[in-house]
């Protein structure tokens, strides 16, 4: 009875510990991707290549096969980036990057000093008003907090700016600052200034030093053509039965990169989870083959655009055809309060068997269904007919495009639980 009793134990431990070990893993895939020499995983400092590697090796250590004889498929794109100076300072202040302030992601390199006048919504009403201010070299101090506000002010200011191409616009704001990326130079320089370091009591003095290094060329036609090289990284497993026939995976690994020298945006929850998750899943498929073959895919570019995403559907290494279905991952860092399931309004057959499992097996608070959304990588698979669903965990969680998504900040908080539904839910699509 000993002897049982031990073995039972040893069992559950075992049991526990594998479990243990996804989240333990997945921790440290985040670290990882998180860490400062990945440069936020744009497209400074060949960040986004540094972290193409090291996702290409553990596709090599878990046992991916190469896909047509590569790990790698590679494209290019125009993007914008900041890798030098990106220097704010106000009323002789200089302010830190990507907490006090954010810029356009679109901005070309800009040079300022000098005074820029304060406006407020109504004075942008006014058509005199540019004239008393000298609105033909700068834009104002915008007192607005809201997009539908800030939206009207661009609008009424290019009814009376001469020359929109030359000015400045710092947009105040009391809500978090949230950056982007961007594939285009825009025409004028934006700073979104936090509204506690403004003083309007005072002249608003700025210096501002801006360096942007954009990737892309314009034909005779005015037609852009980027310049800069990513790459979407596969790896494959071979079905046992229907060899022919694949169950896709797809998570993106770029973030927005950098900021200037400075502000670094790690990009935990999105999406260094997602990719967490998906070589979770890669592992635990390596060790139980599937009926279907497996192909999984980290793209690049879905900041930019779904870039990568895009690229392959139109370039598509396994013939979308052979596609049995797709999973898409993003945003794995909490499921608090469930997953969301975009295009589960679609597939009814297999949002219901997803349902199902989650109601017998209680992984999850909520399996929550939602239409067609042109959000994550998963939206050309789906509008070239492509059977699929796009999977993000839902939970409180702050930090979304700033500096502050790193990966200390990741819960988990349902990351197991995430993975064994999306497991048994791949399980049950294979008849």
């Amino acid at each position: 009875m000993k002897n049982i009793f031990s073995i039972t134990v040893y069992f559950l431990f075992l049991i526990i510990n594998c479990q243990a070990q996804d989240t333990l893993y997945a921790r440290k895939v985040i670290n990882e991707l998180c860490s400062p020499k990945y440069k936020g995983r744009g497209y400074v400092g060949n960040g986004d290549k540094k972290a193409a590697s090291y996702i290409q090796g553990q596709f090599k250590s878990i046992g991916l096969k190469k896909v047509k004889g590569s790990y790698k498929q590679e494209f290019t794109f125009p993007v914008n980036t900041f890798p030098k100076k990106v220097i704010v300072k106000y009323n002789g202040v200089l302010l830190v990057a990507g907490r006090d302030y954010i810029i356009n992601a679109g901005c070309k390199t800009f040079s300022f000093k000098g005074t820029v006048p304060f406006s407020s919504i109504a004075n942008l009403q006014d058509s005199s008003f540019y004239d008393r201010v000298g609105f033909h070299q700068t834009m104002a101090v915008i007192d607005t907090f809201n997009s539908n506000g800030f939206s009207q002010a661009i609008l009424t200011k290019k009814k009376y700016l001469s020359d929109f191409r030359k000015t400045l616009i710092v947009k105040l704001t009391n809500e978090k600052l949230t950056w982007t990326s961007s594939y285009r130079e825009d025409a004028n320089c934006i700073i979104t200034l936090k509204d506690h370091v403004f003083d309007r009591t005072k002249p608003a003095e700025f210096e501002i030093e801006i360096e942007s290094k954009f990737y892309g060329v314009y034909t005779d036609k005015k037609e852009l053509i980027g310049t800069y090289t990513s790459q979407n990284i596969l790896g494959m497993l071979e079905g046992t039965e229907n060899k022919d026939s694949f169950i896709v995976f797809t998570a993106h690994y770029d973030h927005l990169g950098m900021m200037g020298s400075t502000a670094l945006f790690p990009g935990a929850n999105d999406n260094a989870s997602g990719i967490a998750m998906l070589l979770n899943l890669a592992k635990y498929f390596k060790e139980h083959p599937q009926k279907y073959s497996l192909l999984f895919i980290a793209f690049s570019g879905e900041e930019t655009g779904l870039i990568g995403s895009q690229y392959y559907v139109r370039n598509p290494v396994i013939p979308l055809e052979k596609i049995h279905f797709l999973i898409n991952i993003d945003l794995m860092g909490n499921g608090a309060e469930g997953v969301m399931t975009v295009n589960g309004a679609t597939y009814k057959d297999q949002y219901n068997l997803l349902t199902n499992i989650n109601t017998s097996k209680q992984y999850l608070p909520a399996v929550k269904a939602r239409g067609k959304a042109q959000n994550s990588d998963h939206y050309y698979f789906s509008e070239a007919g492509v059977p699929c669903f796009f999977f993000y965990l839902m939970g409180p969680y702050p930090f979304y495009h700033d500096v502050n998504d790193k990966a200390s900040a990741v819960p988990f908080t349902n990351f197991e639980n995430a993975f064994l539904l999306f497991r048994d839910f791949i399980i049950g699509l294979q008849p």
